[in-house]
């Protein structure tokens, strides 16, 4: 991995940038699925980060483990950006204007329709849309939740008695404690992760293993939540706020999910209620795992790496055509 502040020129048209953000506000969801999408491309481009922040950047530097990776200063200057420039933005931000003065190609990834901008593919995972995606002959637009970037599904193996309790890697991740409490006392063990910030982030492999073997799950309605889903994870979904409630709400319609609401509501008798219900209602589990698994198939990385590879055909082509 390399990080850098200086722009590089040569053998840009086998480059793609990849332009994000995340923090203990936001959250690193947006930043985990760009590592993921950059390490399924890495055979076809070299991948530039450019973080938005310092705390994205030093997550990336942290979790970045493939060496043909770029990561740039956040406060360097965005110029000369590979032809194919890839967004993930929970917020609209001035730069995608920039990728166009530049004239990039611009594929964008939102969540429940926010950040929209003038980019000439649009990708949405979510489950349901906060604001629609007006009509626009000039983008490709990719929406639902098969197009959503999860990690690799994990096999289930025979249960234990231990609950996944998962809310993020940012601020919302110091919640788990209570909720740890009101699970210890149904005689089950919580396993919880511990954020990105200010603690030892759990291993992949710790979180594979719990993800395998956990009874259910306790999780935010974030980017985990399709995680869990696409493998078979029968999960109790609850919101930190009224983005994440529209979500929860989503899957719990959709029969996917146990909707717990917002936490801020969410009384340890209610808490319980879901749990017990977990524990004692096989049919109920049955089909949580079977709707969830059907709506979130595990296969977004593939289905946007093809997008990806083709948009990159595009720029070669758009340059091969120029220099004629």
């Amino acid at each position: 991995m390399r990080t850098s502040t200086k722009s590089r020129t040569s053998n840009l048209e086998f480059r793609i940038g990849i332009i994000v953000d995340a923090g203990p506000s936001l959250g690193y969801g947006h930043a985990v699925r760009c590592l993921r999408l950059a390490n399924a491309l890495t055979d076809a481009a070299s991948i530039v980060f450019y973080p938005l922040s310092e705390s994205c950047r030093e997550f990336l530097v942290s979790s970045a483990t493939n060496p043909k990776f770029e990561i740039r200063d956040s406060q360097a200057q965005i110029d000369s950006l590979p032809p194919l420039v890839i967004t993930d933005l929970r917020e609209s931000h001035g730069i995608t204007a920039d990728i166009h003065r530049q004239g990039s190609r611009h594929l964008s990834i939102h969540d429940l329709g926010l950040a929209q901008c003038r980019s000439n593919v649009a990708i949405d995972g979510s489950i349901t849309r906060l604001f629609p995606y007006p009509e626009d002959k000039k983008r490709a637009l990719f929406a639902g939740p098969q197009y959503m970037i999860t990690r690799e599904p994990v096999a289930r193996l025979k249960s234990k008695d231990t609950v996944f309790i998962t809310f993020g890697g940012g601020s919302t991740a110091n919640f788990a404690q209570k909720i740890s409490e009101d699970v210890l006392e149904l005689g089950l063990r919580p396993v919880t992760t511990r954020g990105f910030v200010g603690s030892a982030p759990m291993s992949d492999e710790e979180f594979v293993r719990t993800m395998a073997t956990c009874r259910f799950a306790i999780a935010g309605a974030g980017t985990t939540l399709y995680d869990l889903l696409a493998s078979r994870v029968p999960t109790i979904a609850v919101a930190f706020d009224r983005l994440q409630l529209r979500t929860a709400d989503a899957f719990h319609e959709q029969g996917a999910v146990l909707c717990a609401g917002l936490l801020e509501r969410l009384s340890p008798s209610a808490l319980k209620g879901h749990c017990r219900e977990m524990l004692e209602n096989k049919p109920l589990i049955q089909r949580l795992t079977e709707v969830g698994q059907k709506l979130v198939d595990g296969k977004g990385l593939s289905r946007v790496v093809e997008i990806v590879r083709r948009e990159l055909w595009l720029t070669s082509r758009e340059k091969t055509f120029t220099a004629c």
